[in-house]
Protein backbone atom coordinates (compact mmCIF):
# COMPACT_ATOMS: atom_id res chain seq x y z
CA UNK A 1 0.00 0.00 0.00
CA UNK A 2 3.01 2.37 0.92
CA UNK A 3 4.46 1.85 -2.79
CA UNK A 4 0.95 2.58 -4.17
CA UNK A 5 0.52 5.83 -1.90
CA UNK A 6 3.73 6.83 -3.18
CA UNK A 7 2.85 6.04 -7.12
CA UNK A 8 -0.48 8.35 -6.39
CA UNK A 9 1.34 10.81 -4.64
CA UNK A 10 3.62 11.46 -7.28
CA UNK A 11 1.06 11.57 -10.17
CA UNK A 12 -0.79 13.66 -8.51
CA UNK A 13 2.22 15.92 -7.35
CA UNK A 14 3.48 15.92 -11.57
CA UNK A 15 -0.01 17.27 -12.43
CA UNK A 16 -0.04 19.94 -9.73
CA UNK A 17 3.71 21.03 -10.97
CA UNK A 18 2.40 21.47 -14.84
CA UNK A 19 -0.32 23.30 -14.12
CA UNK A 20 1.10 25.67 -11.59
CA UNK A 21 3.87 25.82 -14.61
CA UNK A 22 1.38 26.57 -17.19
CA UNK A 23 -0.57 28.80 -14.69
CA UNK A 24 0.75 31.10 -11.95
CA UNK A 25 3.76 30.19 -12.56
CA UNK A 26 3.90 31.86 -15.55
CA UNK A 27 2.03 34.47 -14.96
CA UNK A 28 4.00 35.45 -11.84
CA UNK A 29 7.31 36.20 -14.24
CA UNK A 30 5.31 38.10 -16.58
CA UNK A 31 4.62 40.32 -14.11
CA UNK A 32 7.86 40.87 -13.16
CA UNK A 33 8.87 42.06 -16.43
CA UNK A 34 7.05 45.29 -16.06
CA UNK A 35 6.75 45.81 -12.01
CA UNK A 36 5.47 49.56 -11.53
CA UNK A 37 2.28 48.37 -13.85
CA UNK A 38 1.85 45.13 -11.60
CA UNK A 39 2.07 47.33 -8.13
CA UNK A 40 -0.21 49.91 -9.16
CA UNK A 41 -2.63 47.21 -10.16
CA UNK A 42 -1.93 45.63 -6.83
CA UNK A 43 -2.49 48.82 -5.04
CA UNK A 44 -5.96 49.53 -6.71
CA UNK A 45 -7.44 46.43 -6.17
CA UNK A 46 -6.41 46.52 -2.52
CA UNK A 47 -8.31 49.68 -2.04
CA UNK A 48 -11.18 49.19 -4.38
CA UNK A 49 -11.67 46.33 -2.04
CA UNK A 50 -11.63 47.71 1.21
CA UNK A 51 -12.87 51.09 0.21
CA UNK A 52 -15.96 50.97 2.61
CA UNK A 53 -14.04 49.49 5.76
CA UNK A 54 -13.63 52.02 8.64
CA UNK A 55 -9.95 52.17 8.13
CA UNK A 56 -11.15 52.68 3.89
CA UNK A 57 -13.63 55.72 4.82
CA UNK A 58 -11.16 57.31 7.02
CA UNK A 59 -8.49 57.36 4.57
CA UNK A 60 -10.42 58.39 1.36
CA UNK A 61 -9.55 55.17 -0.64
CA UNK A 62 -11.96 55.80 -2.75
CA UNK A 63 -10.91 58.99 -3.34
CA UNK A 64 -7.01 57.75 -3.99
CA UNK A 65 -5.97 57.31 -7.75
CA UNK A 66 -2.52 57.03 -7.46
CA UNK A 67 0.61 56.35 -5.50
CA UNK A 68 1.24 59.77 -4.33
CA UNK A 69 -2.42 59.96 -3.11
CA UNK A 70 -1.94 57.13 -0.99
CA UNK A 71 0.46 58.35 0.77
CA UNK A 72 -0.39 61.40 1.27
CA UNK A 73 -4.00 59.93 2.76
CA UNK A 74 -2.45 56.75 4.62
CA UNK A 75 0.84 57.42 7.13
CA UNK A 76 3.03 54.84 7.64
CA UNK A 77 1.79 51.86 9.99
CA UNK A 78 2.64 49.83 12.81
CA UNK A 79 0.67 47.31 14.78
CA UNK A 80 0.21 49.63 18.06
CA UNK A 81 -1.72 51.95 15.20
CA UNK A 82 -3.57 48.79 13.72
CA UNK A 83 -4.45 46.72 17.07
CA UNK A 84 -7.97 49.17 17.49
CA UNK A 85 -8.72 47.80 14.40
CA UNK A 86 -7.64 44.43 14.54
CA UNK A 87 -9.78 44.09 18.03
CA UNK A 88 -13.12 45.33 16.52
CA UNK A 89 -12.99 43.20 13.53
CA UNK A 90 -12.36 40.14 15.62
CA UNK A 91 -14.81 40.90 18.50
CA UNK A 92 -17.55 42.78 16.49
CA UNK A 93 -17.35 41.68 12.86
CA UNK A 94 -17.20 45.28 12.27
CA UNK A 95 -15.54 45.59 8.38
CA UNK A 96 -12.70 47.56 9.91
CA UNK A 97 -9.56 47.00 8.03
CA UNK A 98 -11.08 44.48 5.10
CA UNK A 99 -14.36 44.12 3.67
CA UNK A 100 -13.99 40.26 3.92
CA UNK A 101 -13.89 39.00 7.18
CA UNK A 102 -10.65 37.14 8.77
CA UNK A 103 -11.07 33.44 9.10
CA UNK A 104 -7.77 33.15 10.57
CA UNK A 105 -5.46 35.04 12.73
CA UNK A 106 -1.43 34.21 12.43
CA UNK A 107 0.31 34.66 15.72
CA UNK A 108 3.44 36.84 15.15
CA UNK A 109 7.01 34.91 16.23
CA UNK A 110 6.94 37.96 18.64
CA UNK A 111 10.64 38.84 17.89
CA UNK A 112 10.31 41.74 21.29
CA UNK A 113 8.24 39.13 23.27
CA UNK A 114 4.67 40.41 22.61
CA UNK A 115 2.63 38.10 20.46
CA UNK A 116 0.55 39.85 18.25
CA UNK A 117 -2.12 38.29 15.80
CA UNK A 118 -2.24 39.25 12.07
CA UNK A 119 -6.11 38.67 10.68
CA UNK A 120 -5.84 36.68 7.43
CA UNK A 121 -9.00 36.60 5.18
CA UNK A 122 -10.54 33.49 3.31
CA UNK A 123 -8.66 34.69 -0.08
CA UNK A 124 -5.39 35.26 2.23
CA UNK A 125 -5.66 31.50 2.84
CA UNK A 126 -5.97 30.54 -0.40
CA UNK A 127 -3.26 33.42 -1.76
CA UNK A 128 -0.52 31.63 0.77
CA UNK A 129 -1.14 28.35 -0.70
CA UNK A 130 -0.67 29.45 -4.00
CA UNK A 131 2.36 31.07 -2.56
CA UNK A 132 3.40 27.62 -1.49
CA UNK A 133 2.72 25.87 -4.63
CA UNK A 134 4.86 28.40 -6.60
CA UNK A 135 7.73 27.87 -4.32
CA UNK A 136 7.16 23.85 -4.46
CA UNK A 137 7.06 24.08 -8.03
CA UNK A 138 10.40 26.01 -8.66
CA UNK A 139 11.93 23.84 -5.86
CA UNK A 140 11.54 20.37 -7.63
CA UNK A 141 12.24 21.65 -10.66
CA UNK A 142 15.47 23.16 -9.47
CA UNK A 143 16.49 20.56 -6.77
CA UNK A 144 14.27 17.95 -7.22
CA UNK A 145 12.80 18.10 -3.39
CA UNK A 146 9.65 16.06 -4.19
CA UNK A 147 11.84 13.15 -5.51
CA UNK A 148 11.30 11.36 -2.60
CA UNK A 149 9.67 11.84 0.93
CA UNK A 150 9.54 15.19 2.46
CA UNK A 151 10.42 16.08 5.93
CA UNK A 152 8.64 19.58 6.93
CA UNK A 153 9.16 20.79 10.36
CA UNK A 154 6.18 23.55 11.29
CA UNK A 155 3.88 24.77 13.90
CA UNK A 156 0.46 24.23 14.50
CA UNK A 157 -2.12 24.62 12.76
CA UNK A 158 -4.46 25.87 15.50
CA UNK A 159 -3.13 27.28 18.76
CA UNK A 160 -6.32 28.79 20.32
CA UNK A 161 -8.82 31.01 19.75
CA UNK A 162 -9.06 35.11 19.74
CA UNK A 163 -11.39 36.91 22.07
CA UNK A 164 -14.24 36.98 19.35
CA UNK A 165 -13.79 33.08 18.73
CA UNK A 166 -11.53 32.98 15.42
CA UNK A 167 -9.11 30.37 15.48
CA UNK A 168 -5.07 31.46 15.46
CA UNK A 169 -1.75 29.71 15.07
CA UNK A 170 -0.28 29.26 11.90
CA UNK A 171 -1.90 29.29 8.47
CA UNK A 172 0.93 27.35 7.22
CA UNK A 173 0.17 24.84 9.71
CA UNK A 174 -3.52 24.85 8.34
CA UNK A 175 -2.23 24.41 4.91
CA UNK A 176 -0.01 21.56 5.92
CA UNK A 177 -3.11 19.25 7.63
CA UNK A 178 -5.41 20.21 4.28
CA UNK A 179 -3.72 18.65 1.91
CA UNK A 180 -5.11 15.84 -0.20
CA UNK A 181 -4.19 12.35 1.25
CA UNK A 182 -1.96 11.71 -1.88
CA UNK A 183 0.08 14.93 -1.39
CA UNK A 184 0.34 14.02 2.38
CA UNK A 185 1.80 10.62 1.53
CA UNK A 186 4.62 12.39 0.53
CA UNK A 187 5.28 13.66 3.96
CA UNK A 188 6.86 12.11 6.73
CA UNK A 189 5.72 13.64 10.27
CA UNK A 190 1.97 13.86 10.39
CA UNK A 191 0.48 17.07 11.08
CA UNK A 192 -0.59 15.76 14.95
CA UNK A 193 3.53 16.01 15.69
CA UNK A 194 3.38 20.05 15.63
CA UNK A 195 0.68 19.91 18.45
CA UNK A 196 2.91 17.76 21.21
CA UNK A 197 3.00 20.28 23.86
CA UNK A 198 6.07 18.39 25.03
CA UNK A 199 9.10 20.09 24.00
CA UNK A 200 11.64 17.17 24.49
CA UNK A 201 8.88 14.78 23.10
CA UNK A 202 7.69 16.54 19.93
CA UNK A 203 11.44 17.04 18.97
CA UNK A 204 11.84 13.00 19.76
CA UNK A 205 9.15 11.92 18.09
CA UNK A 206 9.93 13.93 14.88
CA UNK A 207 13.27 12.51 15.04
CA UNK A 208 11.87 8.67 15.51
CA UNK A 209 9.61 8.95 12.41
CA UNK A 210 12.86 10.81 10.77
CA UNK A 211 15.07 8.03 11.15
CA UNK A 212 12.43 5.20 10.30
CA UNK A 213 11.94 6.75 6.46
CA UNK A 214 15.62 6.58 4.26
CA UNK A 215 13.88 7.98 1.15
CA UNK A 216 13.88 11.18 2.60
CA UNK A 217 14.62 13.70 -0.83
CA UNK A 218 13.81 17.25 0.90
CA UNK A 219 13.96 18.60 4.73
CA UNK A 220 12.13 21.88 5.07
CA UNK A 221 12.20 24.41 8.60
CA UNK A 222 12.12 28.20 8.71
CA UNK A 223 15.04 28.49 11.01
CA UNK A 224 17.75 26.10 10.75
CA UNK A 225 18.65 25.93 14.65
CA UNK A 226 15.85 23.03 14.51
CA UNK A 227 17.78 20.98 12.57
CA UNK A 228 20.84 21.53 14.60
CA UNK A 229 18.87 20.85 17.70
CA UNK A 230 17.36 17.66 15.64
CA UNK A 231 20.73 16.30 15.14
CA UNK A 232 21.39 16.68 19.22
CA UNK A 233 18.32 14.97 20.25
CA UNK A 234 18.89 11.64 17.62
CA UNK A 235 22.85 11.70 18.92
CA UNK A 236 22.08 11.99 22.35
CA UNK A 237 19.03 9.38 22.28
CA UNK A 238 20.63 7.33 19.28
CA UNK A 239 20.17 3.59 21.50
CA UNK A 240 16.57 4.32 22.46
CA UNK A 241 15.50 5.68 18.58
CA UNK A 242 16.68 2.89 17.30
CA UNK A 243 15.32 0.65 19.65
CA UNK A 244 11.97 2.34 18.67
CA UNK A 245 12.46 2.34 14.64
CA UNK A 246 13.27 -1.53 15.13
CA UNK A 247 9.65 -1.76 17.05
CA UNK A 248 7.67 0.21 15.43
CA UNK A 249 7.17 2.09 18.82
CA UNK A 250 7.58 5.48 20.93
CA UNK A 251 9.25 5.59 24.12
CA UNK A 252 7.83 9.06 24.50
CA UNK A 253 3.79 7.65 24.28
CA UNK A 254 3.09 9.08 27.57
CA UNK A 255 3.33 12.80 26.76
CA UNK A 256 1.35 12.29 23.48
CA UNK A 257 -2.36 12.74 23.42
CA UNK A 258 -4.45 9.78 21.77
CA UNK A 259 -4.87 11.70 18.93
CA UNK A 260 -1.17 11.75 18.36
CA UNK A 261 -0.58 8.59 19.63
CA UNK A 262 -2.79 7.26 16.91
CA UNK A 263 -1.24 9.49 14.52
CA UNK A 264 2.14 8.64 15.49
CA UNK A 265 1.46 4.98 15.00
CA UNK A 266 0.05 4.65 11.84
CA UNK A 267 3.14 6.78 10.67
CA UNK A 268 5.94 4.62 12.36
CA UNK A 269 6.07 0.55 11.22
CA UNK A 270 8.89 -1.78 12.45
CA UNK A 271 12.42 -1.07 10.17
CA UNK A 272 14.61 -3.84 12.01
CA UNK A 273 16.71 -3.75 8.96
CA UNK A 274 16.98 0.13 8.91
CA UNK A 275 17.63 0.46 12.60
CA UNK A 276 20.28 -2.19 12.15
CA UNK A 277 22.01 -0.41 9.56
CA UNK A 278 21.65 3.06 11.07
CA UNK A 279 22.81 1.18 14.13
CA UNK A 280 26.22 -0.13 12.11
CA UNK A 281 27.00 3.35 10.88
CA UNK A 282 26.62 4.50 14.82
CA UNK A 283 29.26 2.01 15.98
CA UNK A 284 32.11 2.99 13.41
CA UNK A 285 31.92 6.73 13.43
CA UNK A 286 29.99 7.25 17.05
CA UNK A 287 27.41 10.36 15.77
CA UNK A 288 25.25 9.88 13.02
CA UNK A 289 24.99 13.12 10.33
CA UNK A 290 22.26 14.07 8.01
CA UNK A 291 24.40 12.12 5.30
CA UNK A 292 24.27 9.51 7.07
CA UNK A 293 20.59 9.51 8.00
CA UNK A 294 19.01 10.47 4.15
CA UNK A 295 21.83 10.10 1.53
CA UNK A 296 19.84 11.23 -1.48
CA UNK A 297 19.07 14.28 0.63
CA UNK A 298 18.54 16.93 -2.64
CA UNK A 299 17.32 20.28 -0.63
CA UNK A 300 17.25 21.93 2.37
CA UNK A 301 14.51 24.66 2.75
CA UNK A 302 15.14 27.65 5.29
CA UNK A 303 15.74 30.94 6.12
CA UNK A 304 19.53 31.74 5.16
CA UNK A 305 19.85 35.60 5.96
CA UNK A 306 20.87 37.46 9.20
CA UNK A 307 21.09 35.54 12.33
CA UNK A 308 20.82 31.92 10.17
CA UNK A 309 24.02 32.17 8.70
CA UNK A 310 25.70 30.68 11.98
CA UNK A 311 23.50 27.56 12.32
CA UNK A 312 23.98 26.71 8.78
CA UNK A 313 27.64 27.28 8.81
CA UNK A 314 27.88 24.29 11.34
CA UNK A 315 24.54 22.30 9.30
CA UNK A 316 26.37 22.08 6.07
CA UNK A 317 29.03 19.61 6.90
CA UNK A 318 26.25 17.06 7.77
CA UNK A 319 24.56 17.12 4.75
CA UNK A 320 25.63 15.01 1.68
CA UNK A 321 28.01 16.94 -0.27
CA UNK A 322 24.89 17.66 -3.29
CA UNK A 323 22.43 18.63 -0.99
CA UNK A 324 21.26 22.47 -2.11
CA UNK A 325 20.56 24.90 0.82
CA UNK A 326 17.74 26.73 -0.61
CA UNK A 327 15.99 30.08 1.02
CA UNK A 328 12.96 29.88 2.03
CA UNK A 329 12.26 33.52 0.94
CA UNK A 330 11.51 36.50 2.95
CA UNK A 331 8.35 35.81 4.96
CA UNK A 332 6.50 36.73 8.10
CA UNK A 333 3.30 35.79 9.97
CA UNK A 334 2.30 39.40 8.84
CA UNK A 335 2.92 38.71 4.84
CA UNK A 336 4.65 36.36 2.64
CA UNK A 337 7.35 38.86 0.90
CA UNK A 338 9.50 36.82 -1.73
CA UNK A 339 9.00 33.37 -3.79
CA UNK A 340 12.70 31.62 -4.67
CA UNK A 341 12.24 31.45 -7.98
CA UNK A 342 15.57 30.09 -8.53
CA UNK A 343 17.25 27.97 -5.41
CA UNK A 344 20.44 27.21 -7.67
CA UNK A 345 21.41 30.88 -7.18
CA UNK A 346 18.47 31.58 -4.52
CA UNK A 347 16.92 34.76 -6.43
CA UNK A 348 13.77 35.78 -3.84
CA UNK A 349 11.33 37.63 -6.51
CA UNK A 350 8.64 40.19 -4.17
CA UNK A 351 4.82 38.94 -4.67
CA UNK A 352 4.40 41.61 -6.44
CA UNK A 353 1.48 41.08 -7.98
CA UNK A 354 -0.52 40.88 -4.02
CA UNK A 355 1.19 43.06 -2.15
CA UNK A 356 2.15 46.83 -2.89
CA UNK A 357 5.65 47.24 -1.44
CA UNK A 358 7.22 50.68 -0.43
CA UNK A 359 11.17 51.12 0.72
CA UNK A 360 13.01 53.67 2.58
CA UNK A 361 16.58 53.21 2.21
CA UNK A 362 18.60 51.90 5.62
CA UNK A 363 20.25 55.07 6.69
CA UNK A 364 17.51 57.44 5.85
CA UNK A 365 14.71 55.24 7.71
CA UNK A 366 17.51 55.11 10.67
CA UNK A 367 17.71 59.38 10.49
CA UNK A 368 14.04 59.69 10.44
CA UNK A 369 13.36 60.42 6.88
CA UNK A 370 10.47 59.15 4.82
CA UNK A 371 12.23 59.22 1.39
CA UNK A 372 9.83 56.17 -0.14
CA UNK A 373 11.36 54.67 -3.03
CA UNK A 374 9.12 51.62 -5.34
CA UNK A 375 9.76 48.30 -6.12
CA UNK A 376 11.48 49.24 -9.54
CA UNK A 377 13.87 52.11 -8.09
CA UNK A 378 15.99 49.77 -5.74
CA UNK A 379 19.32 49.39 -6.34
CA UNK A 380 21.58 45.67 -6.01
CA UNK A 381 23.62 45.70 -3.33
CA UNK A 382 21.50 48.58 -1.17
CA UNK A 383 19.40 48.11 2.20
CA UNK A 384 16.04 48.91 2.96
CA UNK A 385 13.23 49.29 5.38
CA UNK A 386 9.93 47.56 3.80
CA UNK A 387 6.87 49.13 3.90
CA UNK A 388 4.14 46.70 2.76
CA UNK A 389 0.23 47.13 2.14
CA UNK A 390 -1.53 43.67 2.08
CA UNK A 391 -4.84 42.69 0.98
CA UNK A 392 -5.51 41.49 4.43
CA UNK A 393 -5.72 44.95 6.12
CA UNK A 394 -2.20 45.79 6.78
CA UNK A 395 -1.77 49.27 4.99
CA UNK A 396 1.20 51.41 4.96
CA UNK A 397 2.85 48.83 7.70
CA UNK A 398 6.23 49.00 8.82
CA UNK A 399 7.83 45.60 9.21
CA UNK A 400 11.16 46.49 11.21
CA UNK A 401 13.07 44.72 8.77
CA UNK A 402 16.07 45.18 6.83
CA UNK A 403 16.48 43.82 2.98
CA UNK A 404 19.04 43.95 0.56
CA UNK A 405 18.77 43.72 -2.80
CA UNK A 406 20.80 40.91 -4.34
CA UNK A 407 19.69 40.53 -8.22
CA UNK A 408 16.99 41.41 -10.41
CA UNK A 409 13.98 38.53 -12.52
CA UNK A 410 13.18 40.45 -15.45
CA UNK A 411 12.98 44.33 -14.34
CA UNK A 412 12.15 43.01 -10.99
CA UNK A 413 14.30 43.13 -7.78
CA UNK A 414 15.21 40.40 -6.07
CA UNK A 415 14.99 40.73 -1.78
CA UNK A 416 16.77 39.14 0.74
CA UNK A 417 16.54 39.45 4.44
CA UNK A 418 19.40 41.06 6.26
CA UNK A 419 17.97 41.48 9.96
CA UNK A 420 15.34 42.28 11.92
CA UNK A 421 15.23 46.70 12.01
CA UNK A 422 16.93 48.89 14.66
CA UNK A 423 18.88 46.09 15.45
CA UNK A 424 21.75 48.90 16.33
CA UNK A 425 23.02 48.99 19.85
CA UNK A 426 24.80 52.46 20.55
CA UNK A 427 26.76 52.80 24.49
CA UNK A 428 28.58 55.92 23.26
CA UNK A 429 28.14 56.02 19.68
CA UNK A 430 29.95 53.47 18.23
CA UNK A 431 26.38 51.71 16.44
CA UNK A 432 27.16 48.27 16.06
CA UNK A 433 24.67 46.68 14.21
CA UNK A 434 23.99 42.67 14.22
CA UNK A 435 26.17 42.32 10.67
CA UNK A 436 28.80 43.65 12.13
CA UNK A 437 28.59 41.48 15.03
CA UNK A 438 27.93 37.93 13.03
CA UNK A 439 30.61 38.87 11.04
CA UNK A 440 33.12 39.53 13.84
CA UNK A 441 32.05 36.23 15.47
CA UNK A 442 32.15 34.17 12.94
CA UNK A 443 35.42 35.10 11.34
CA UNK A 444 36.81 34.70 14.93
CA UNK A 445 35.38 31.00 14.89
CA UNK A 446 36.81 30.34 11.72
CA UNK A 447 40.25 31.40 12.78
CA UNK A 448 39.56 29.79 15.66
CA UNK A 449 37.95 26.00 14.39
CA UNK A 450 35.32 26.62 16.89
CA UNK A 451 31.94 25.89 16.07
CA UNK A 452 29.65 28.99 17.68
CA UNK A 453 26.47 27.08 18.43
CA UNK A 454 24.71 30.33 20.24
CA UNK A 455 25.64 33.83 21.16
CA UNK A 456 24.11 37.39 22.45
CA UNK A 457 26.49 40.07 23.08
CA UNK A 458 25.04 42.22 25.04
CA UNK A 459 25.55 45.80 25.30
CA UNK A 460 25.60 47.11 29.29
CA UNK A 461 25.63 50.50 29.40
CA UNK A 462 26.32 50.29 33.48
CA UNK A 463 29.47 48.63 32.29
CA UNK A 464 30.35 50.93 29.51
CA UNK A 465 30.86 47.89 26.71
CA UNK A 466 29.87 44.85 25.42
CA UNK A 467 29.50 41.33 26.73
CA UNK A 468 29.56 38.14 24.34
CA UNK A 469 27.71 35.46 25.81
CA UNK A 470 29.33 32.64 24.00
CA UNK A 471 28.47 28.48 23.51
CA UNK A 472 31.02 26.67 21.51
CA UNK A 473 32.37 23.43 20.48
CA UNK A 474 36.21 22.89 19.28
CA UNK A 475 39.17 20.77 19.78
CA UNK A 476 41.18 23.03 21.36
CA UNK A 477 39.73 26.17 21.85
CA UNK A 478 42.12 29.27 23.27
CA UNK A 479 40.93 31.11 26.12
CA UNK A 480 38.04 33.48 25.89
CA UNK A 481 40.56 36.84 26.89
CA UNK A 482 42.62 35.59 23.20
CA UNK A 483 38.77 34.81 21.42
CA UNK A 484 37.27 38.73 23.12
CA UNK A 485 40.62 40.16 21.94
CA UNK A 486 39.84 38.66 17.75
CA UNK A 487 36.16 39.52 17.94
CA UNK A 488 36.96 43.20 19.10
CA UNK A 489 39.74 43.76 16.55
CA UNK A 490 37.17 42.03 13.96
CA UNK A 491 34.67 44.64 14.87
CA UNK A 492 36.89 47.68 14.89
CA UNK A 493 38.14 46.67 11.29
CA UNK A 494 34.23 46.64 10.67
CA UNK A 495 33.09 49.61 12.18
CA UNK A 496 35.34 52.47 12.53
CA UNK A 497 33.46 54.58 14.98
CA UNK A 498 34.05 51.24 17.37
CA UNK A 499 37.73 51.47 17.56
CA UNK A 500 37.29 55.42 17.38
CA UNK A 501 35.33 54.95 21.04
CA UNK A 502 37.85 52.31 22.69
CA UNK A 503 41.13 53.87 21.71
CA UNK A 504 39.73 57.06 23.06
CA UNK A 505 38.14 54.72 26.51
CA UNK A 506 34.86 55.62 25.95
CA UNK A 507 34.21 51.79 25.39
CA UNK A 508 35.35 49.27 27.50
CA UNK A 509 37.21 46.19 25.57
CA UNK A 510 34.66 43.24 24.76
CA UNK A 511 34.67 40.51 26.87
CA UNK A 512 33.55 36.79 26.78
CA UNK A 513 31.61 34.26 28.91
CA UNK A 514 31.59 30.94 27.90
CA UNK A 515 28.22 28.80 28.71
CA UNK A 516 27.89 25.42 29.54
CA UNK A 517 26.37 23.09 26.96
CA UNK A 518 22.82 23.40 26.16
CA UNK A 519 22.70 27.24 27.07
CA UNK A 520 21.32 28.13 23.82
CA UNK A 521 18.51 25.58 24.04
CA UNK A 522 17.47 26.86 27.43
CA UNK A 523 17.69 30.24 25.89
CA UNK A 524 15.12 29.68 23.35
CA UNK A 525 12.99 27.70 26.03
CA UNK A 526 13.06 30.77 27.40
CA UNK A 527 11.90 33.28 24.63
CA UNK A 528 9.46 30.37 23.77
CA UNK A 529 7.93 30.22 27.41
CA UNK A 530 7.64 34.25 27.23
CA UNK A 531 5.50 34.47 23.64
CA UNK A 532 7.83 33.71 20.61
CA UNK A 533 6.78 31.08 18.32
CA UNK A 534 9.10 27.90 18.61
CA UNK A 535 9.24 27.03 14.61
CA UNK A 536 9.55 31.16 13.47
CA UNK A 537 12.17 31.69 16.51
CA UNK A 538 14.47 34.20 15.36
CA UNK A 539 17.50 34.94 17.94
CA UNK A 540 18.54 38.38 18.61
CA UNK A 541 22.28 37.88 18.79
CA UNK A 542 22.73 41.96 19.68
CA UNK A 543 20.40 43.44 22.62
CA UNK A 544 20.54 45.73 25.25
CA UNK A 545 21.29 44.42 28.87
CA UNK A 546 17.77 46.35 29.65
CA UNK A 547 15.98 43.70 27.11
CA UNK A 548 17.45 40.54 28.57
CA UNK A 549 15.12 38.75 30.84
CA UNK A 550 17.57 35.54 30.37
CA UNK A 551 19.93 34.48 33.36
CA UNK A 552 22.93 33.94 31.19
CA UNK A 553 25.12 34.17 34.47
CA UNK A 554 23.51 31.17 35.77
CA UNK A 555 24.35 29.34 33.18
CA UNK A 556 27.76 29.83 32.59
CA UNK A 557 30.64 27.50 31.83
CA UNK A 558 32.61 26.23 35.21
CA UNK A 559 36.02 27.05 33.98
CA UNK A 560 37.02 29.03 30.30
CA UNK A 561 38.65 27.22 27.80
CA UNK A 562 42.29 25.83 28.58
Amino acid sequence: MASLNDTLANWSLSGAFARTRLGPWRQFLKAAATPRSAQEEALGRILQANANTEFGRAHGFSEITGIDDYRRAVPVQNFDSLQSHVTAQDTTGTQSLTAAPPVFYQRTSGTLGTPKDVPITQAGIERIRGYQRLAAYAQHAGARLFAGKVVGIGSPAIEGHTQGGAPYGSATGLIYQSQPAVVRAKFVLPPEVFDIADYDARYYTIAALGLAEPRVSGLATANPLTLVKLLEVINANAESLLRDVSQGRLAVIDALSTQQLEAVTDALEPAPERARALAAVLDRDGRLTYEDIWPHLAGVVTWMGGSCAVPLTGLRPQLPATTKIIEAGYMSSEFRGTINVDVTRNLCLPTLTDQYFEFVQRDAHERGEDNFLALDQLEVGEFYYPIVTTPDGLYRYDINDIITVTGAVGATPTLAFVQKGKGVTSITGEKVTEAQLLKAVQHAAVEFALAATFFVAVADEARGGYVLHLEAGGDNPPPTAVIAAAIDTNLRNLNIEYGVKQASGRLAPLQVQWLRTGTGDAYRRHCVANGQREAQFKLRHLQYAHEVSFDFASHAAESEPA
